[in-house]
């Protein structure tokens, strides 16, 4: 029951940092270049991923937000960008990509699937496989 709170608070969490951001034209879906998870989990056990996103091969972009959602065996994870005009950067050294964890915690046995949602709409899917 512990595990089933967690999750249901990250979500929470998640969703109320998301939606209380600030969005305008500049923003757009950041390339999700990696998902970093193990392959296998036991049931209720947590385990974290490290999502990796491209924001720009020359710092034109600063990362905004990373959206994610839990929803049963599914962790879905959006990468969200800003565009920063050469003028007005005040830290010209931002590294062109960023990381964000996502933590979860599978409440049964069979597969945990991420999908990281992509820019051209394709998405990238890793699959864990959770034990009893």
């Amino acid at each position: 029951m512990r595990c089933v709170a967690r999750v249901l608070a990250l979500a929470a969490v998640l969703a109320v940092a998301g939606c209380s951001l600030f969005r305008d034209s500049d923003v757009q879906v950041a390339t999700i270049t990696s998902v970093v998870a193990p392959d296998t989990v036991h049931v209720n056990s947590y385990f974290q991923t490290t999502v990796t996103a491209c924001l720009g091969p020359n710092s034109d972009y600063v990362l905004e937000r990373f959206d994610a959602s839990i929803s049963g065996a599914e962790l879905t994870v959006q990468a969200w960008s800003r565009y920063r005009p050469a003028v007005a950067r005040e830290f010209p050294d931002i590294p062109a990509y960023q990381d964000q964890g996502v933590g979860a915690s599978p409440i049964g046995p069979g597969k945990f699937l991420i999908i990281a949602i992509q820019p051209d709409r394709r998405d990238t899917l890793t699959t864990i496989t959770v034990l009893p």
